[in-house]
């Protein structure tokens, strides 16, 4: 795990938790946006950065080695907290651990445990699994999947972009590949679930609603007061990933 600080002379803190399949750097201005007001943690997680040569675990591992990392540096509490997808689910499991106390936090389309029995979520996985392998080994199905003419910020090459993410995802072990799929829908949260005083909301994009709405359910059952916000026109991470400016904009207005 890598943990990258920005806007370290702001006395406000906000923890930054990444989706899997993009690197660091691909959230790199929104991240810098948000450095403005805030002290911003981003954390790579274990085999999510070409830099550290790790495998990764578990969600749980992620949150436990996160809260050892903050406690070290004295961050017994963070004023915001986001997290895109598995990051997602790391926030709302930080969260519902209570071993940091968080003031805000936005889980943008995170993903929730299944509730099925393990033989039907080993299935799941498995095509998971096979299905990313594929994406990730050709770029003419990753360009199906995410068309560059969308997943692309106005002015930057996609030919380019694209190349560096193909690589990037190359450094990805099957048993990382596998410990994400698997570990971002069964991660295993309190029970019962934590009592907790975060203003919470949930964001998913208007073009992901249906696939979005297991998460979101989950999400509203565990935690009652969780607010929800429709982001109009906006697929699953492209709001933060290609428009920094926007997406640090409706994250203020709810942060601040």
């Amino acid at each position: 795990m890598i943990i990258r600080e920005y806007g370290n002379n702001n006395s406000r803190k906000l923890l930054f938790f990444q989706s899997t399949g993009e690197p660091w750097w691909a959230f790199k201005e929104s991240v810098e946006l948000l450095a403005q007001n805030y002290h911003v943690f981003q954390v790579a997680p274990d085999g999510h950065d070409p830099e550290e040569k790790s495998d990764f675990v578990s969600i749980e591992k992620t949150v436990a080695d996160v809260t050892a990392w903050l406690k070290e540096k004295r961050v017994n509490c963070l004023d915001a907290v986001y997290g895109l997808s598995m990051g997602g689910g790391c926030a709302m499991c930080l969260i519902a651990e209570r071993k940091i106390r968080v003031d805000k936090a936005i889980v943008d389309g995170g993903t929730a445990p299944y509730l099925y029995p393990k033989w039907i979520c080993k299935l799941i996985c498995v095509k998971d699994f096979l299905m990313v392998k594929l994406a990730y080994s050709n770029r003419k199905i990753m360009e199906a999947a995410f068309p560059p003419e969308r997943f692309t910020q106005k002015g930057h090459d996609p030919i380019k972009e694209y190349g560096e993410l193909m690589k990037y995802l190359k450094t990805y072990s099957n048993k990382i590949i596998w410990n994400v799929f698997w570990s971002a829908n069964n991660y295993v949260m309190p029970e019962p679930a934590s009592i907790v005083s975060t203003k919470m909301v949930f964001w998913y994009g208007e073009d992901e609603a249906h696939s979005r709405a297991r998460d979101l359910k989950w999400a509203k059952a565990y935690f009652p007061d969780m607010a929800a916000k429709m982001i109009p026109k906006m697929e699953h991470g492209e709001f933060v990933l290609i428009y920094p400016e926007a997406f640090c904009q409706t994250a203020m207005e709810f942060l601040q």
